[in-house]
């Protein structure tokens, strides 16, 4: 039987962590998760109309990487890297998955998740697959590395608008 990680360490970790993220760090991002049933697919299953279901807010630990300029025929592109760290309880909390190809925002830019990774435990031991049994360990939180996505390939936000009804009488200036 282990010494430490019982439930008693576990419920201190666990409103530490959840103090700390949601009182003093506070940074809160909109989680988009993607609608596979409602998106339509080709063929070769790949769309250009992604459908999101409506976004969860959650607390995160944020960690951006430098803005890199490209440069192309086309003109300037900018691409950023960043890592999100979420505390699983607030996930399962929300009914919450996080899958590769949900969209994060933060500052108004939008995040597509490349990857997920779930092995922070609290000494070491994961109740779901430690041999000791589930009255020890923890699994705290879920570390998202992702890319930022062009909002037009989302559509999340509407950014191309205009007036394009034909039947609009044109008024045209008086001297034209």
């Amino acid at each position: 039987m282990a010494l430490f990680g019982g439930q008693r360490d576990v419920s201190l970790f666990r409103s530490l962590n959840k103090e700390m993220i949601h009182r003093y760090i506070d940074t809160e991002v909109l989680a988009y998760k993607l609608n596979l049933n409602a998106t339509n697919t080709n063929l070769y299953d790949e769309t250009d109309n992604k459908v999101y279901n409506t976004p969860v807010l959650l607390y995160s630990i944020v960690t951006l990487e430098n803005e890199q300029w490209n440069t192309e025929d086309y003109g300037a592109d900018l691409t950023q890297n960043a890592t999100f760290a979420f505390l699983r309880d607030d996930l399962v909390e929300k009914d919450f998955h996080i899958d590769i190809g949900d969209v994060i925002e933060y500052r108004s830019r939008f995040f597509e998740i490349d990857s997920s990774v779930d092995n922070q435990n609290v000494v070491g031991k994961d109740p779901d697959s430690w041999f000791g049994g589930d009255s020890h360990g923890y699994s705290v939180s879920i570390i998202c590395t992702a890319h930022m996505t062009r909002q037009s390939k989302l559509n999340i936000v509407k950014t191309r608008f205009g007036n394009s009804e034909p039947n609009k009488k044109k008024i045209l200036p008086k001297n034209l």
